[in-house]
C-alpha cells in the first residue's frame, strides 16, 4: 500500500495523533475516587471507541451511580479541560507528517470520539487545527467505533470515495470498523493497544511506531 495514492486522509485523535493516555487515566481516577471507587484494569478498555454518552451510560450501570449521562458529562468535562489546554502534545513526527500532507493537496479529517470542544482547543493547541478539511465526533452517527460510521461520515464530508481514503487508528475497534468501510487503514502504535498488537497487525493495512517512519 502506497500512502502517497490516498486522497483523503482520516485521522483518529486520542492515541493516533495526541499522546493522551495519561491524561484520561487521571481522569477516570479523579472521577471513579470522587465517588470512592478504585479504577478497574480493564475500564479504558472497555469504552475505547465508545463516545461520552455511551461510556456515561456503561459507567453509570457497571458503578451503579445515582447520576444521570448529562451529569457524567458534565463531571468528566471539568476534570479534563485544563489537561488538555495544558497537557497534552502531537507525537513525534505528526505536524510534519500532516503539513506534508497537506501542501500535496490532500484532505484531512480527524474522526474522534471526543468532543468537538475538546478536539478543537487541542489542535488549536498544537497549532494544527487550521490543517483539517472538517472534524467528525461519534455524536454525529449512531453507533460506536467497532462500526464503520464515523468513517464514512468523515469521508462523506470530505467529499472523497471510501477507495481513495486511509483511516489512521491506534485502537482494535477503530481498525475493524474502518476495515468493515471498506477503508484501507495505518495503525498507530501506542501504549494502549499493547494488549492488542498481534490482531492489530494482522488486520492493518500498515503499522507504524512512529511518525517519523512516513517521512
Amino acid at each position: 500500500m502506497k500512502l502517497d495514492d490516498f486522497d483523503g486522509y482520516i485521522f483518529d485523535l486520542d492515541g493516533t495523533l495526541i499522546d493522551s493516555s495519561h491524561a484520561w487515566h487521571r481522569v477516570d481516577d479523579i472521577f471513579l475516587s470522587s465517588y470512592g471507587l478504585e479504577t478497574p484494569s480493564d475500564y479504558d478498555r472497555e469504552i475505547a471507541g465508545m463516545g461520552f454518552e455511551l461510556a456515561a451510560k456503561y459507567t453509570i450501570d457497571r458503578f451503579h451511580l445515582n447520576r444521570t449521562v448529562n451529569e457524567v458529562i458534565s463531571e468528566w468535562n471539568e476534570i479534563v479541560k485544563d489537561v488538555f489546554a495544558t497537557e497534552i502534545f502531537l507525537f513525534r513526527g505528526v505536524e510534519e507528517y500532516l503539513r506534508r500532507l497537506k501542501n500535496n493537496g490532500k484532505k484531512l479529517s480527524v474522526a474522534t470520539v471526543n468532543s468537538i470542544e475538546l478536539t478543537i482547543s487541542v489542535l488549536g493547541n498544537n497549532n494544527v487545527l487550521d490543517l483539517f478539511d472538517d472534524v467528525t465526533t461519534v455524536a454525529e452517527v449512531t453507533r460506536p467505533k467497532g462500526c464503520p460510521d464515523i468513517y464514512l461520515k468523515s469521508a462523506e464530508k470530505l467529499g472523497v470515495p471510501i477507495s481513495k481514503c486511509v483511516v489512521f487508528e491506534d485502537i482494535l475497534e477503530g481498525i475493524k470498523g474502518a476495515k468493515d468501510g471498506g477503508f484501507k487503514t495505518v495503525a498507530v502504535m501506542c501504549k494502549s493497544n499493547i494488549h492488542y498488537r498481534d490482531e492489530i497487525m494482522l488486520l492493518c493495512d500498515k503499522y507504524i511506531t512512529d511518525y517519523n517512519e512516513l517521512l
